[in-house]
């Protein structure tokens, strides 16, 4: 992402309400009031470091109708999505600026700070454990472990999940 405070990348993982067959079928139901939480933990003694709540993409950003200003009442809400059978929806994990050696965790909460950066959230390992939880009215799912590999170039930034862990 090339925005007026340089240049970006973002990590995103998908949250797919998958869609049953046959039988099966008769399972499907719409998740509602889904809420993800991210809790980061550090990579060698799996130590939790914090957990804060996710922000979905499609939600709208915390930003004045002009996008000059942070809206500090949507940065600071708790958003929520509706995920019906078979449709996908992606929160953003971490955030890095080019040139910086650390990432740090993003949400709403994230446009408060200059380059999305909260300073209590920097992460500046080279490997980092995320676990999302998603929770939703309907049920609540076990946390699945991803690794976030924060190498000093914005092309080696990624997340994957980490094996065994899809659900």
């Amino acid at each position: 992402m090339n925005l007026p405070q340089g240049r970006f990348k973002a990590v995103n993982i998908k949250v797919i309400n998958r869609r049953r067959t046959s039988f099966r079928s008769f399972f499907n139901q719409t998740a509602t009031q889904v809420r993800g939480i991210l809790i980061f933990k550090d990579f060698d003694s799996k130590k939790e470091l914090f957990k804060i709540v996710a922000r979905w993409n499609t939600t709208r950003e915390p930003l004045t109708p002009d996008y000059k200003q942070v809206d500090v009442g949507l940065a600071l809400t708790n958003p929520r999505e509706v995920i019906s059978p078979g449709e996908e929806a992606t929160i953003p994990v971490a955030i890095k600026k080019e040139k910086n050696t650390s990432c740090y965790p993003f949400n709403n909460e994230s446009y408060l700070h200059q380059d999305y950066s909260k300073p209590e959230w920097e992460l500046a390992d080279d490997k980092v454990i995320v676990s999302v939880q998603v929770k939703s009215a309907e049920l609540e799912l076990s946390p699945v472990d991803f690794l976030i590999i924060n190498k000093k170039s914005l092309s080696q930034f990624s997340i994957s999940v980490v094996k065994g862990g899809e659900k």
